[in-house]
């Protein structure tokens, strides 16, 4: 098992939507919510994925943090959504790994020599250990869903998958 992991927003969703928010704890030592995140995720209950999220928090293995508010975390807001701004500050002060899948945010995380990681390589390592055997239908499932993810991603991903 690998580092903590503090994961955004998006990711988190595009996880539940797909019911693979289990994998998480198969490969991260620990799983890490900003409140921030938590609540955009889940304030609405309604809301797919909400109650999955709510769940997993419920049994432990995604840990709700405060962020406190840091001259990096205001750095980081004035560039970032505060739920990015949240998790990105928190991956650096933990020196975790980040999970978040917008453009901008992984670029500013990269500048910042803090380590990220999206939802599509999530599911390459989960499939490399076993934990599902296809990459390809939860990739479908979650467009369908309305989950963005561009085209050359999904080839790219479905390639190193031996799915293409």
């Amino acid at each position: 098992m690998t580092r903590i992991i503090v994961s955004d927003t998006g990711p988190l969703i595009a996880l539940a939507l797909v019911d693979l928010l289990r994998v998480l704890p198969k490969l991260f030592s620990t799983v890490y919510v900003p409140d921030c995140v938590m609540k955009e995720a889940t304030q609405d209950a309604t809301r797919p994925g909400a109650k999955a999220i709510l769940a997993a928090a419920e049994e432990g293995w995604i840990v709700r943090k405060s962020v406190e508010v840091s001259e990096t975390y205001q750095t980081l807001a004035a560039v970032l959504d505060q739920g990015e701004a949240e998790a990105l500050a928190l991956a650096e002060h933990l020196n975790a790994i980040a999970l978040v899948d917008e453009r901008r945010g992984r670029k500013v995380a990269i500048k910042r020599g803090i380590a990220v990681t999206g939802t599509a390589a999530v599911l390459i390592k989960a499939k490399k250990l076993g934990e599902i055997d296809l990459v390809k239908p939860f990739l479908q499932r979650m467009s369908q869903c309305g989950y963005r993810l561009s085209v050359s991603l999904l080839d790219e991903v479905l390639k190193l998958c031996d799915e293409s």
